[in-house]
Formats: C-alpha cells, sequence, structure tokens
C-alpha cells in the first residue's frame, strides 16, 4: 500500500482550512461512520486501474492505494499502520469500487459491520434511529449511527438514510379505454363520451418508431396471422388464393394522437389485428415494392410470378394477391420468390398526425418510414 501523510497543522492557518483542500474528487463510496479499528472489502469497479482511499481524522488525512490483484480488495485500518482514528469527526472515502463493499469497525469489546454507501445519497434525508434509553449510547455518522450497548459492549452501526422504494414506471402514452362507460369505437377522442380517449399526461413518450405490419389469414382458422419480416409464405395450390396485407403502426413505444379530432387509437398496435384496424392504421401512407432479389429485381406494381399487389382498393394500405404459377411451382420448377415493402410518408405533416411524430428517412430513400419483406416458396 502506498501512503500519503498530509499534516495539516501547519502555519497560523485554521486546521479545517488545510483539510478542505485534501479532496478525492474520483472517491464515490464513504464509510458512513469511521472511527476506531477496522477495515473495508470491496469488488473493483469495471474499468477502475486503481482503489484510492482518503483516511481523515482531526486534522490529518491519509492517501492510499490498495493493491487491485483478484478483481477484490481489502484495507485494514489499525493503530499500527496508522489509518485508525480516534476522532469523531474521522472520515474515508474510496474509490474504484462498486456497490455492494463493506466494512467492519472494531470496539474495544465487539465488532460493527456496515455497508460502504455511494456519496450520492448523502444529501437525502435521513430518518431518526430509535432510542434505547441511556442504556445504548448512539454517535452520528454521515448515513449511519454507530450505536453501543455499554453493559455488554455490543455495537452496531445502522444506516439513518432507508431505501426508497424505486418509483412506478409511467404509463406509455397512448389511449385509454373506459369500456362500457363510453359509446362506439369510432367516437373520435374530442367527444366526451368516447370509449377511447387519448392519454397525454403523466406518461412516457417513445421514440417515433414505426412497426410494417403484414399478416394473412389462415386457411383453416379463418384467423389473421402475422407474417414476420423476412418470413415464408407457401404458395396455395390449385384455384387458392392467399392474400397478404400490410399497413403501418407505432412501435410499442408511447405516442398519441396529435389532432384533437382524430381517433385515440390512431397508430396503436395493440389493437392492429382486431376488428378497430381500419380506423386505427396510421395514414397518409403510400408503399413500393419489388419482387425478387439483387440485379434481376423489378417492381412488384405489375403482376407477375403468381402475385398481383393492389394499393389502390384501400388507402394506406398494401395487398399482395399469391396464386397458383406453374412456372414457379411445378413438377419441373420450385424457384422462392420474395417481395420487399417499402413503407412511405411523403410529407412531415402525415408524419406528424402522431406526438412524436414518426421518424422519416431524410436520406436515401426520403420518407421512409419502415419496411419488410416475405418470401413465397412452394408446397
Amino acid at each position: 500500500m502506498k501512503r500519503t501523510l498530509v499534516a495539516l497543522a501547519l502555519c497560523a492557518l485554521p486546521a479545517a482550512t488545510f483539510a478542505q483542500n485534501v479532496v478525492c474528487h474520483a472517491c464515490d463510496h464513504v464509510a458512513p461512520y469511521f472511527r476506531g479499528e477496522g477495515g473495508f472489502i470491496a469488488t473493483v469497479a469495471e474499468g477502475a486501474d486503481e482503489v484510492v482511499f482518503v483516511a481523515s481524522c482531526g486534522n490529518v488525512s491519509i492517501t492510499g492505494e490498495v493493491a487491485t490483484g483478484g478483481g477484490t480488495v481489502a484495507q485494514l485500518f489499525t493503530w499500527r499502520n496508522g489509518l485508525a482514528c480516534d476522532a469523531d469527526d474521522g472520515s474515508l472515502e474510496i474509490a474504484g469500487v462498486e456497490d455492494g463493499g463493506w466494512y467492519w469497525i472494531t470496539d474495544d469489546m465487539n465488532s460493527a459491520v456496515g455497508s460502504l454507501v455511494s456519496k450520492d445519497i448523502l444529501d437525502n434525508e435521513t430518518t431518526d434511529i430509535t432510542s434505547a434509553g441511556e442504556a445504548v449510547s448512539m454517535t452520528m455518522g454521515q448515513g449511519a449511527v454507530f450505536l453501543k450497548e455499554a453493559r455488554t459492549g455490543r455495537v452496531g452501526i445502522l444506516p439513518n438514510i432507508l431505501p426508497e422504494a424505486p418509483a412506478p414506471e409511467p404509463a406509455k402514452c397512448g389511449y385509454n379505454d373506459r369500456g362500457s362507460s363510453g359509446t362506439s369505437a369510432t367516437a373520435t377522442a374530442d367527444q366526451a363520451n368516447a370509449r377511447y380517449t387519448r392519454r397525454v399526461t403523466d406518461c412516457a413518450l417513445g421514440d417515433g418508431g414505426t412497426i410494417t405490419l403484414a399478416t394473412t389469414t389462415n386457411s383453416f382458422t379463418g384467423a389473421t396471422t402475422m407474417v414476420a419480416d423476412k418470413a415464408t409464405l407457401v404458395r396455395p395450390a390449385g384455384t387458392a388464393e392467399a392474400v397478404v396485407t400490410i399497413d403501418l403502426w407505432g412501435n410499442h413505444s408511447g405516442f398519441f394522437t396529435t389532432a384533437a379530432n382524430g381517433h385515440a387509437l390512431l397508430g396503436q398496435p395493440s389493437v392492429a389485428t382486431s376488428e378497430l384496424r381500419g380506423i386505427a392504421r396510421l395514414t397518409g401512407v403510400t408503399y413500393t415494392a419489388t419482387r425478387g432479389s439483387g440485379p434481376r429485381a423489378e417492381d412488384a406494381g405489375t403482376a407477375g410470378a403468381g402475385i398481383t399487389m393492389d394499393t389502390t382498393t384501400t388507402a394506406n394500405v398494401v395487398t399482395f394477391t399469391i396464386v397458383d404459377d406453374d412456372a414457379y411451382c411445378s413438377d419441373d420448377n420450385n424457384h422462392p420468390v420474395t417481395v420487399s415493402v417499402t413503407a412511405l410518408m411523403a410529407d412531415a405533416a402525415s408524419a406528424a398526425q402522431t406526438t412524436p411524430s414518426r421518424t422519416r428517412a431524410t436520406s436515401g430513400t426520403v420518407g421512409r418510414v419502415g419496411a419488410t419483406s416475405f418470401t413465397v416458396v412452394c408446397p
């Protein structure tokens, strides 16, 4: 251990003036009560090159460095090594350790153990430790009280800065569902009797991200099934057809409808596969798509490979109708076809229909707000 003794009783200046100059700016943990002999043990903080301490007692401060081999450090404070303290104003500050370190103070007959604490909490409100009367003395430290029972010599270190329960995370901004107290699902958010109302206060805003949602209908159950990005879809045989529907939603981070008369559900992904999909999908959205990949990829707007793209039947939606095609799937052919879809918002006003605005690309494909793809494979 390297040590530096700093004698503070020099000249005619008060000792406190000198003590204020012995400052460990990097020290972020303290022993909340420090007097007598003892020691500490702690885990070296990730990325720390050294563990150093400042032990102050009266008008003398001693700085030291502890060897950090093995990831754990320990240091004794004894009369023999000059680090023990016999004053009530002793203090111990440490730099380079993680939370979870602890220390001990050895009194005449017994030892007390306490936690090293972060300096950040020392300004927090303290609580009064219940008094046991004259039989137990109580000495205040920094964030802890040292207790000693006179008859037995038992000692203890009790924190008087109590842990606080973490504050609950705020709800995500979005919408409130009033259930049966409201009216129809299509009522606008500014109507007092609307079932769904905007949640705009005491809530957390998200990052403006989007979800480009692709779904199809299960041919056996009739249920709406999500088609994940880069998923495969089996081409139907015979006269059957499969339809993939794609629209745009906000991601699951918080946001709300900006316009006072906009529907509270606008863009909310929690209703994306429900009967409310038609009124809740984001608007002002157009789509482009390519069929195939690499240099041979072509505009999917022209029917081909048994895949027909439709962007006109329903606004803000693109659909792909997929049927059998002998040129791609037959006894002699087995060719997969990838369809790549890009969602666009041409102007900032469309993106600003929610708060925060949807994030639009400003380079490359300008106005891009999302993308997805799927590959049609043979049965």
